[in-house]
């Protein structure tokens, strides 16, 4: 084997590892099934068992949020209530995770309690729901018009 032979053996090699693992990567990605995500077929406030748009501050509200997979969902949800803040980023005001489990078109309703701690204005707009599907790794956010999303009034 000549010297040249010889220094190119090692930059061969270098190449056939990289190419390889380029086509590794590569049938991993077209191998990988991707998931649909749920349908939300309904999210809505409750207090004291009615449907609303408006609430007084102080008084305990329930989100209501109703979704149906298309495909099976066995992992977890996250559902957000957030504030909806002029001229700022929205904040997260109640983070709740809830383990799911279910066949294909099988309804969940899922209910979130809380306690609004500001009241409409200038600043605060209001309050919406987030749902974040953990096992699609998308998510859905309500309407951004009142409402459906809460208004908190004194």
């Amino acid at each position: 084997m000549s010297g040249k032979s010889k220094a190119l053996a090692p930059i061969i090699i270098i190449i056939i590892v990289i190419v390889a693992a380029f086509a590794l990567v590569a049938i991993l990605a077209m191998s990988r099934r991707s998931r649909a995500t749920p349908v939300v077929e309904e999210a809505f406030w409750l207090v004291n068992g009615q449907r609303v748009a408006d609430v007084a501050f102080g008084e305990k509200v329930e989100a209501h949020l109703v979704f149906k997979p298309v495909e099976e969902y066995v992992g977890s949800i996250v559902v957000k209530i957030r504030k909806d803040i002029a001229w700022w980023p929205d904040s997260d005001y109640q983070v709740t995770t809830v383990p799911v489990s279910l066949r294909a078109g099988e309804s969940k309703e899922i209910e979130v309690a809380f306690t609004p701690d500001e009241r409409s204005g200038s600043r605060l707009r209001g309050y919406f729901i987030e749902i974040a599907f953990q096992l699609t790794g998308t998510s859905w956010t309500m309407e951004s018009s009142y409402p459906p999303r809460l208004r908190v009034l004194d």
